[in-house]
């Protein structure tokens, strides 16, 4: 009877735990005004070009950026000012090395200087919505010459909306599974090209009191509807994984960490040169992290001034009796040093 009584109340508290709602944790991004986030960005690129008579030359990229994120209100819901605080780069290709540190002045200049140099003094905003979303952005109309490093206006929007694009914005369950796509810029040769993912939660871990969600990322190529005749070149989607760990009390992705490997050719029925290469393979491993959490100090609204201090008010006029009780002191003063000297 007893190992029967406790089978049985085994059995029903485990009917009991399933059937309790599990609770979910909110995945929607938010940004706090008065406060700047400061995240590091590393890609490793690893690329293998077809040069004529050489067949494929592998080029090999690291490139390192941190950024700061000022956010302040905005009428829209919050407004956040990006700014590359520091931007560093190796490149190597043949034998041959390129490094760029913008904090450094021996490695700010030649080629990599003259094109990286203009994101280092580049700054935007991107406008998000009260609900989290990407409303908008500011100030990548004017940005010059590092869009040939492929970080330009497309580049760095779709880099503002990332963590966006990636977060549900609701409540989700444990094993709850979530579709969403991301654009990969591609530049003129290779057009634009469209990651599906889809992501889970697998679990929620506990890390100094916080809840920290644990998503998975798994990205195949999403199919445009037609063809664009005009692109020279065609990439598709080899792999697509990453995870990223989100913090649910900040509303943040401490990290992301995604690899992406791509394959670029000519398209279908464009005939190839004899002896040319076909595929052009590109691997790219990158990691966002978020470094600091700071307090800002939000600048004032336009058309707000700061209060003016008041002027000092003036002495009151001195009346006649006054007057003459001063001349009448400074007479007396004068003739007690006469005889003071005597």
């Amino acid at each position: 009877m007893t190992t029967t009584f406790a089978v049985s109340i085994a059995v029903l508290a485990a009917l009991t735990l399933a059937t309790l709602p599990s609770k979910g944790v909110e995945l929607r991004l938010r940004w706090e005004p008065g406060k700047r986030y400061v995240f590091d960005n590393t890609a490793d690129t690893s690329m293998k070009m077809p040069l004529p008579g050489q067949g494929l030359i592998e080029t090999t990229a690291n490139m390192t950026m941190r950024v700061h994120n000022d956010v302040s209100s905005h009428k829209e819901g919050v407004k956040v000012g990006h700014a590359f605080a520091s931007v560093r780069m190796k490149q190597q290709m043949q034998g041959l090395e390129m490094e760029y540190d913008s904090s450094d002045p021996a490695k700010s200049g030649g080629l990599l200087g003259t094109v990286l140099k203009p994101l280092t003094e580049t700054k935007f905003a991107a406008i998000y919505g009260e609900d989290g979303s990407l409303v908008g952005t500011e100030g990548l109309d004017d940005l010059q010459g590092a869009g040939q490093m492929g970080m330009g206006k497309e580049e760095l929007e779709a880099m503002a909306r990332q963590s966006v694009d990636l977060l549900p914005g609701k409540n989700v369950e444990v094993g709850e599974t979530w579709n969403t796509d991301v654009d990969l810029p591609m530049g003129e040769l290779g057009g634009k090209v469209t990651i599906r993912y889809v992501l889970k939660l697998e679990e929620i871990l506990e890390e100094k009191g916080r809840k920290i969600a644990r998503v998975s990322m798994m990205g195949t190529t999403k199919e445009g509807k037609a063809e664009n005749k005009e692109e020279i070149l065609r990439t598709k989607v080899k792999e697509a994984t990453g995870t990223m760990l989100f913090d649910v009390e900040l509303g943040q992705p401490l990290e992301i960490a995604s690899t992406v490997v791509l394959e670029t050719g000519l398209p279908a029925g464009i005939p190839q040169a004899p002896g040319a290469p076909g595929k052009m393979p590109l691997k790219t491993v990158s990691v966002q992290k978020l470094v600091s959490v700071e307090d800002f100090k939000e600048a004032p609204s336009a058309g707000k001034t700061e209060p003016k201090s008041k002027p000092a008010e003036a002495a009151p006029a001195e009346s006649k009796e006054e007057k003459r009780a001063r001349r009448k002191a400074r007479k007396e003063k004068r003739l007690k040093e006469k005889g003071g000297v005597e």
